[in-house]
């Protein structure tokens, strides 16, 4: 037989006070109401609850004997509840979510606040790799590093990170203290393979034109190295982010740009969001007011 959670709530918080204002008012009911629920209660299980009069309230027997089942059935009633809304409200469940090198500290923070209830399939990977994945529904969300456009996947701006420029320690620009973009007009710059970073490329070379220059680029970069391969042996110059930069810096000097020039990490989706990825992305958009 079903019983409504309620009126087992109410046998419950009755049972505790063995008071019916006061259970009434932990309630939030009438005390009339209260009665209504108690004895609705009492003929669905076919017996007494509580001994009435005018002086006191009691257990029955048989009060006594459910009233431990009662409590274990509330509790469970709760339980389903929370977990329900924890689900409802992104809190709970399963988030397939992607991320470039140069943002793992950014989905890292955003995990942490979006809680431990949610489980993370995670794929770290260059923003042009999680594009496609993405593209292709088996990522529901990706934070990527300057990703170039690509039909069907919509890229929301998330932050700006200020650029620096990568040098080898011998550069004559190493030892400054800031430079601008413009006095780097006969370097070479260093650029990624164009299958993984597309449009990190693009946007080294719209920063350098906005500058006053046409960047000149290493022919052909090539592999997953190509850009820390050009700056630390082939003498280019390259355009990253503190963050980005941190797992490339042995033998690099990061030089930060002035005036200041900015990288974006942007937000990558494409289709419907599960309720863990749409609290992902709520948080992660938040940071746009933030962004550095």
């Amino acid at each position: 037989m079903d019983h409504d959670a309620r009126l087992l709530r109410s046998f419950v918080v009755l049972a505790d006070t063995l008071h019916f204002r006061r259970a009434a008012e932990r309630l939030h009911l009438s005390q009339p109401t209260l009665s209504q629920q108690i004895r609705r209660l009492e003929r669905q299980l076919g017996v007494s609850l509580l001994d009435r009069s005018s002086r006191r309230v009691a257990l029955t027997e048989a009060g006594a004997a459910v009233l431990e089942h009662a409590r274990a059935a509330v509790a469970a009633t709760a339980a389903v509840d929370a977990i329900a809304r924890e689900h409802a409200v992104g809190r709970r469940g399963e988030l397939r979510l992607g991320f470039s090198p140069g943002v793992h500290y950014l989905a890292q923070g955003l995990l942490a606040e979006l809680g431990p209830s949610v489980r993370v399939r995670a794929r770290q990977d260059n923003t042009g790799v999680l594009t496609e994945l993405v593209a292709r529904g088996e990522l529901e969300l990706a934070l990527g590093f300057c990703p170039a456009p690509r039909q069907g996947v919509e890229a929301e701006p998330v932050a700006e990170e200020s650029a620096l420029v990568a040098v080898r320690e011998d550069h004559p620009v190493a030892r400054r203290g800031s430079v601008a973009l413009a006095d780097l007009a006969r370097d070479t710059f260093a650029l990624v393979d164009a299958a993984g970073g597309p449009g990190y490329n693009d946007a080294v070379v719209e920063r350098c034109r906005a500058a006053g220059f046409e960047p000149r680029t290493a022919p052909d970069p090539h592999g997953p190295l190509a850009w820390e391969t050009a700056v630390r042996s082939g003498g280019c110059v390259g355009l990253t982010t503190r963050s980005a930069a941190a797992g490339t810096t042995r033998g690099v000097r990061l030089v930060p740009v002035r005036p200041r020039v900015t990288l974006p990490i942007a937000l990558l989706r494409s289709g419907p969001l599960s309720p863990a990825a749409r609290s992902f992305a709520t948080l992660a958009l938040r940071l746009r007011a933030g962004s550095r």
